[in-house]
């Protein structure tokens, strides 16, 4: 019973100094500028190819933008390999048979759409992790700060469910002493600890999404219930 408890402890509180927890901020943080840049690419090449495609200039867009879904997918897998430590093993491109049959087994490999689905899916997950950093760092930094940013004149405070720090003209909770704004700083140590673990399951939660699309053994699984 008290190993369980210490190793609930150390799980608790040593989450700042794990090697795992900046991986998976550092995961999180190229999460949305990587899904944005999908998104934009798939939308640029899908719409241009869709457009060109009477002209049959469109075809060889839309077979490209296919091909780089299935290119990006493999980079996808490796990063959460290497920042998540998941292990996801994402098929290559299969170019044996020549041109046509590469081409028909690009287009008709339901693999190719889920690659697709998933760096669209990758934009949603960019944006949560964009907010969820911008939100839960703030918020702790600027409890953190309150020491450095309290005044005897002015407030810290907490005003319709949002915790402002800094010099603040009016607010609930007056923050207006030293010994307030260390307590202040407290509370933002202990929300910057929550933080980071909550911070943790959102990179577990991605790790995990990648392993079910993109795994070729689970889509493999998959197939041969089926």
């Amino acid at each position: 019973m008290t190993t369980t408890f210490r190793d609930a402890a150390t799980t608790l509180v040593g989450v700042p100094v794990r090697a795992q927890t900046y991986r998976n901020l550092l995961y999180l943080v190229l999460a949305f500028p990587l899904g944005l840049a999908y998104f934009v690419g798939l939308t640029f090449g899908f719409s241009l190819g869709v457009g060109l495609a009477v002209t049959w200039f469109g075809i060889p867009i839309l077979l490209a933008t296919l091909a780089g879904a299935s290119a990006l997918a493999r980079f996808e897998a490796g990063l959460a390999n290497r920042l998540l430590g998941t292990d996801v093993r994402a098929p290559s491109l299969d170019t044996s048979g020549g041109v046509l049959a590469a081409t028909k087994r690009l287009v008709t490999d339901a693999r190719t759409w889920i690659a697709v689905g998933y760096l669209l899916v990758k934009f949603g997950l960019g944006i949560v992790s964009f907010a969820a950093l911008a939100t839960l760092s703030s918020l702790s930094v600027g409890l953190m700060a309150a020491p450095l940013t309290y005044s005897s004149n002015y407030y810290v405070g907490l005003r319709l469910g949002t915790i402002t720090a800094g010099p603040f003209e009016s607010g609930r909770l007056a923050v207006d002493t030293f010994g307030e704004a260390v307590g202040v700083a407290f509370l933002g140590l202990v929300v910057a600890f929550a933080s980071l673990h909550v911070l943790n399951a959102l990179a577990g939660l991605c790790g995990t999404i990648t392993e079910e699309l993109l795994d070729s053994s689970t889509a493999a699984g998959a197939t041969d219930e089926n």
